[in-house]
This record gives C-alpha cells, structure tokens and sequence, in this order.
C-alpha cells in the first residue's frame, strides 16, 4: 500500500483559490472555436526562430517595417507569448503529477475492491448466503470495459 497526504478542507480551498486567481488573470474574452484553432498558425520552436529573427530585423532596419506593423506590439506580444509557454510547461508539469497519483490512488482502490469482490464470488460459490447478493450486485458494475465479456461469459451460478 503506498502512503499519500490527503488533502484537508482547507487545502483543497486554497487550491481552488489558487487556480481561481489564475483564471482570473487570464484573459476570458478569448473563446477559440475548433475550426478557428485549425485555421491558426501554431507557433513552436523552429516557427519561434523565425519570429525571433524578423523581430530582431524589424528592431535594428526600422525602415524595412510596413506602417501598418507595430513593432513594439510584435515585441510584447512574443514576450507574453513565451510567458504562456513557461507557465503551461508549469502546470504541465504539476498536471502530469497529479495524474500520476490519481492514477496510482486508482490501481490500488480497483486492487483493493477488487478483491473483496473475488472474496465475494468465492464465498457466494462455497454456499455463504450472505456473500452472493453481495456478489451479484457487484458482478453486474464490475463487469464493464475489459473485463464484460469475460466475467458475463464465464459464470451462470
């Protein structure tokens, strides 16, 4: 069995105070729609390379700048841009984590339940009464993805 802090009340508020206050600093008037995400330009490493390097001609030949070009605002807008990167890998990070112990916390609760239901099954067949309305409950929710067509299969009592 692994051994992992739960969380109190008063954790969980600060949590969700915390992610509250995120959202609160992000802009909300920015509502993308799927085909509106497909018709955009994606920025990674090697489209950043290039912005990087148009910027820096556009800061050093100010004259090669169309009027219509904002250099400072191109400036800013990469900055806060590479802001949102590093804050994303961030939660990414904590993100990928707690999935991790959701996932750990699952396997070992399912091992668990598990079997208590194995138990169950045994007992109900071995003739304790008690166990096999336990256990024909339990058999119709366990028996769902992966394991439905073989416990469905395998038993008429």
């Amino acid at each position: 069995m692994i051994n992992i802090r739960t969380f109190t009340a008063s954790d969980i508020a600060i949590i969700m105070q915390n992610i509250s206050g995120i959202r609160m600093m992000l802009p909300n008037h920015i509502k993308l729609k799927p085909e509106d995400r497909r018709s955009m330009f994606k920025l990674n490493s090697k489209k950043q390379a290039f912005v990087e390097a148009a910027l820096k001609y556009m800061q050093t030949k100010p004259d090669t700048v169309p009027q219509h070009i904002n250099v400072t605002t191109c400036n800013n807008y990469l900055q806060l841009y590479l802001q949102y990167v590093e804050l994303i890998n961030e939660l990414e990070k904590i993100k990928r984590l707690m999935e991790d112990v959701k996932l750990q916390l699952g396997n070992e609760v399912m091992n668990m339940t598990k079997g208590y239901f194995h138990n169950a099954r045994f007992a109900s067949q071995s003739g304790v009464k008690s166990s096999e309305i336990i256990y024909q409950q339990l058999k119709k929710k366990y028996a769902v993805g992966r394991n439905s067509k073989k416990i469905n299969a395998v038993e008429p009592l």
